[in-house]
């Protein structure tokens, strides 16, 4: 906002209350638990766990290489040894402390905060309005579509990769001014680090011709020729990926690793472009907000959708005013290829990222967004008086509130999971993870008729899933677990068994029958003992459709049948407990004892 004309608020001013602001709006951040995907990174990855001792082997390992519960394949890989290496040392010296944890990512973005100010306020908009810098920094930090940034730990990635070209940025410009080849070293060896951090640093490569163009008067030539020693340094380092994890960049037959792998190819296309205007609209609305959009949260659209027809034309729309006002060097026209340079590779148009959409991907081009907003309050400031400021202050208050609330829904898997899936209600992921938390509510619930309502909370989730995705084979798991839970013996089998019929290769599958059948066998001898024989032999039954083979149910079934005098089927069962006892437990027994 532009203040009265009798107080000036030098650099100092404004990179105060930026700092302040970074702070005041994420410190309730501090006191959330680990969240979210922080297991992969933190809580269950073996690698991180070593702490220091892990480093070298983090550099030759992907991403998801320590990870306890990796049962999944990403095309592509993840090499990103530089934000795991922070993650070992952290637990190095602090062990298992989420407070530290959410310390060291606000400070990190307090960094960032101020090397970004510095860096448009001295370089990028040295010619533009004085308060240019400051009102997009403002609007930076307090919009919400970066929380999952700053409050999801395992997010870190970004807030350093994000440093460390800011940094690089620097270091050429200063290269630039003053030819030493020092700068040049120290802005390459930064870029370098940042690749090595996540991969949002690969437009970087053409974010520094594009700000060569628009803000230092140079050619196209000769911005241009700024870029060859960055795609130098991205050679090296796509070799060291490549010697380290792989390409692997092909199909993943898993939905929820695979976001398009039921759309053709005209469906895929259509719905990509309308993720695109999906990105666009949640920085300008940015609500509600998920931390998984997974299949369907996004249903397939073709290109005969007006869906497609409308965010095609949008899209196109953008990009021909910024190739109109390209050679005018109009600061529009930057923050569109800005905007669509940093968003295009994580768009699954370039290669399949595993996610059709996720809101940290818009914390670099974020920054385009913030930029116009701002450049559009300051011409409208200089036309009128109050509307403009009253306007920026509701915007800032709005966001403001939002990030907070935003933040406080990132405490722990529950508050995030059961917000969550009220914001993005189709999604087999969100669905999944809030079926997963009412399951283990419902473990730990003492009160019986709580503990049900947790069940059935988790059987809605589970089985909306089947109505979205019924091949999930994952889900019967805890689908089955949640009628267990019921003492829905019944619909538990079957769920079990529906699961095992999906994949029977699934080793985990296997084991949880066996269990299962054992549980029921249980469950079967309470009834048993407490006189209930009717009962008892309809679970008994249930038990051995999981596990035909479990010789003590058969034995028990066969007494419990003697007990009600069908004698019939007491000595079927009977010669079934011959048929298996080939280690003689039950040789002294009879059919009829």
């Amino acid at each position: 906002m532009t203040p009265p004309k009798n107080f000036i608020l030098n650099t100092k001013h404004q990179l105060l209350i930026l700092l302040l602001l970074t702070f005041g709006l994420n410190i309730n951040t501090l006191f959330n638990e680990y969240a979210f995907d922080d297991s992969v990174v933190i809580t269950e990855n073996t690698i991180v766990e070593k702490g220091i001792k892990g480093i070298p082997e983090i550099f030759t390992t992907d991403f998801f290489g320590g990870f306890k519960k990796k049962d999944f394949e990403l095309p592509g890989g993840r090499y990103r040894p530089i934000a795991l290496m922070t993650f070992a040392l952290e637990r190095q010296f602090f062990g298992k402390n989420p407070f530290v944890s959410h310390l060291i990512n606000i400070l990190l973005f307090a960094i960032l905060i101020s090397l970004l100010y510095k860096l448009l306020q001295t370089h990028i908009f040295r010619e533009q309005h004085k308060y240019l810098a400051f009102i997009t920094c403002l609007l930076f930090i307090v919009h919400p579509i970066h929380t999952e940034v700053i409050a999801n730990i395992k997010s870190r990635d970004e807030l350093i990769t994000f440093i460390f070209l800011i940094v690089s940025s620097f270091s050429i410009i200063w290269y630039a001014e003053k030819r030493s080849l020092g700068f040049l070293i120290l802005g390459l060896l930064s870029f370098f680090l940042a690749l090595l951090t996540r991969e949002s640093a690969v437009p970087f490569i053409a974010q520094v011709p594009l700000v060569s163009y628009f803000f230092y008067k140079q050619t196209i030539k000769k911005s241009l020729i700024l870029s060859i020693p960055l795609f130098a340094v991205f050679a090296v380092y796509l070799l060291l990926r490549i010697s380290m994890v792989g390409s692997n960049f092909s199909t993943n037959t898993e939905i929820m690793n695979s976001p398009f792998l039921f759309a053709s190819h005209t469906e895929a296309f259509a719905t990509k472009v309308l993720i695109l205007c999906k990105y666009l609209s949640l920085l300008v609305f940015p609500y509600p907000l998920s931390c998984d959009y997974s299949y369907n949260q996004i249903p397939y659209i073709d290109i005969s959708s007006f869906a497609f027809i409308l965010s095609f034309l949008l899209i196109l729309g953008l990009i021909s005013l910024a190739v109109y006002t390209f050679n005018k060097k109009s600061i529009f026209s930057f923050c569109i290829l800005y905007f669509l340079i940093t968003i295009f590779l994580f768009s699954n148009f370039v290669i399949d990222i595993g996610a059709p959409l996720a809101e940290r991907l818009l914390f670099q081009p974020s920054l385009a967004f913030c930029i116009v907003l701002a450049i559009l309050y300051l011409k409208a400031a200089d036309k009128y008086s109050a509307l403009p400021k009253i306007s920026l202050i509701a915007v800032l208050l709005i966001f403001s509130v939002k990030t907070v609330l935003r933040n406080n829904e990132w405490k722990n898997n529950q508050t995030l999971f059961f917000a969550d899936v009220l914001s993005a209600p189709n999604s087999v992921g969100t669905n999944l993870y809030a079926a997963q938390q009412y399951i283990s509510k419902a473990q730990n619930e003492p009160n019986n008729e709580l503990r049900n309502e947790y069940f059935k909370k988790a059987v809605y989730h589970d089985e909306k899933i089947l109505k979205i995705y019924p091949h999930y084979d994952y889900i019967y798991e805890g689908l089955g677990f949640a009628y267990l839970g019921l003492k829905d013996y019944s619909k538990a089998t079957d769920i079990w068994l529906k699961a095992y019929a999906l994949n029977p290769s699934n080793t985990n599958i296997k084991k949880d029958i066996v269990d299962l059948s054992n549980i029921l066998y249980n469950e079967g001898n309470k009834l048993y003992k407490m006189g209930n024989t009717v009962e008892a032999i309809k679970i008994y039954k249930k038990s051995l459709e999981l596990n035909y083979s479990n010789i003590d149910v058969w034995h028990n079934l066969s007494k419990s049948y003697s007990l009600i005098n069908d004698k019939k089927n007491a000595e079927a069962a009977w010669q079934n407990v011959l048929l298996l006892d080939t280690m003689h437990k039950y040789s002294n027994d009879g059919f009829n004892k």
